[in-house]
């Protein structure tokens, strides 16, 4: 049996992430012991399926899981350790610090509503789902989709679009998915048949569906507002009611988050479960991370590695279009201009994340989904502390955290952005 051994640029990124947690966790506990009145609670509330909730002392929780996470940053520290043991600790350690802090920034007397904000979490982490896994697939296949924040704007314009003219949502999500395919077809054929600079398409790409959905909403949707109102589709809990299941969505915490979501969330958990599979026990998915990995000598074993590349790429720009119809179609809200708001790029950054696995991805994108369902949590609880601007940057300074501090060494697949010609070595 092997044992990965950790390179020094590895050992030395453990060792800065456990002084940071020491450091952090020590802190922590010592402005609690400062600042936390004697007597402050904070509520932790059951709040859509029954009239539960739990009230700890303040103090109590912030010093407890500070020093849990001085001591996970001394086990950092104390001894080498596998790239995936490193990342658990992390993982907690990290965890442990959020609640902390939400402990001691929720309102007394508020509480913390915890199936509100996991299931916003699973929703709110949609775009990334699917953003991340067209990033997958292209980059497993040895292309670079940067413009998946095209594609989710000329998904979310669709959507609209359609939706309004056909008063069917489902018209709508048909037409972000051809319209993201369509928008992979021209990186897929530039990649493929003249071997162009992906990035620099990827960023062309972006900009032509700003400029292009910017102009048509100005020229269509301004001018007559029947163009710009989508229905949405139902949520799963108003179907199993009617059949007669309806008591799942009453189970405490899980009810919520898995039985009362919409289409979105079911067709994004089945496109991961659905993809690892195919790259992983499939012919397809062997042949994709051959021609991701060395095309040369997928060609030799007769596989044709562009055209594989050309129809990955392709298809990779419907789960991007799909992903575009979240933004309009699953929260049932207008379209207006530059609405994705670089949450493609965020995308792209889970997909590191990830580390270039549907399921790691999915993983990823939850972390990010939770940053948003707590931005919207605090934005609206009263008498919130942190400013509101911080907390519209919440999500991008956990990307920046997350992908600079706590992901170690990310490699991508070897022929990654690379062209290939037949015949190559």
């Amino acid at each position: 049996m092997s044992t990965a051994i950790a390179s020094p640029v590895e050992t030395t990124r453990h060792s800065a992430a456990g002084v940071v947690l020491v450091v952090l966790g020590l802190g922590l506990s010592v402005l609690g012991l400062v600042f936390i009145a004697d007597g402050r609670t904070t509520t932790f509330r059951l709040d859509q399926t029954v009239e539960s909730s739990w009230t700890l002392p303040t103090l109590s929780i912030v010093a407890t899981l500070g020093v849990l996470t001085a001591l996970l940053g001394l086990a950092l520290l104390a001894r080498e350790l596998s790239p995936r043991a490193h990342g658990v600790i992390v993982g907690v350690a990290v965890a442990a610090l959020v609640i902390a802090v939400l402990s001691w920034v929720v309102t007394p007397g508020v509480g913390f509503p915890v199936e509100f904000v996991l299931a916003s979490t699973l929703f709110l982490a949609l775009p990334f789902i699917f953003g991340a896994l067209s990033g997958v697939v292209c980059e497993r296949s040895g292309v670079i989709n940067l413009g998946i924040e095209g594609q989710f704007l000329a998904g979310a314009f669709t959507a609209v679009l359609f939706a309004s003219i056909a008063d069917n949502p489902y018209v709508g999500i048909l037409a972000a998915v051809l319209s993201g395919m369509l928008s992979t077809l021209l990186l897929a054929w530039l990649a493929t048949r003249f071997e162009v600079n992906q990035l620099v398409t990827g960023v062309i790409l972006n900009l032509l569906a700003l400029g292009l959905t910017g102009f048509l909403f100005e020229r269509l949707m301004r001018m007559d507002h029947s163009l710009n109102r989508p229905s949405t589709v139902p949520r799963i809990g108003e179907f199993l009611h009617d059949i007669g299941l309806g008591f799942l969505t009453d189970i405490p915490i899980f009810g919520p988050v898995l039985f009362d979501q919409n289409l979105f969330v079911y067709v994004a958990l089945a496109c991961v479960f659905g993809l690892s599979y195919l790259l992983f026990h499939t012919r397809w998915g062997l042949r994709t991370r051959a021609v991701g990995e060395h095309p040369a000598a997928a060609d030799a074993a007769g596989i044709d590695v562009n055209r594989l590349r050309f129809w990955n790429v392709t298809f990779a720009g419907a789960l991007s279009g799909f992903g575009g119809a979240f933004f309009t179609i699953a929260n049932n809200v207008a379209f207006s201009k530059n609405m994705t708001a670089a949450l493609g790029f965020v995308a792209l950054a889970v997909m590191i994340v990830g580390r270039w696995k549907p399921i790691g991805a999915l993983l990823a994108a939850l972390l990010f989904g939770f940053s948003s369902a707590l931005e919207r949590f605090l934005n609206t609880m009263p008498g919130n502390p942190i400013p509101t601007e911080f907390l519209g940057m919440l999500p991008y300074v956990v990307t920046l955290v997350v992908v600079a501090g706590f992901i170690g060494k990310a490699v991508a697949p070897a022929a990654d952005g690379i062209p290939y010609r037949p015949g190559d070595k």
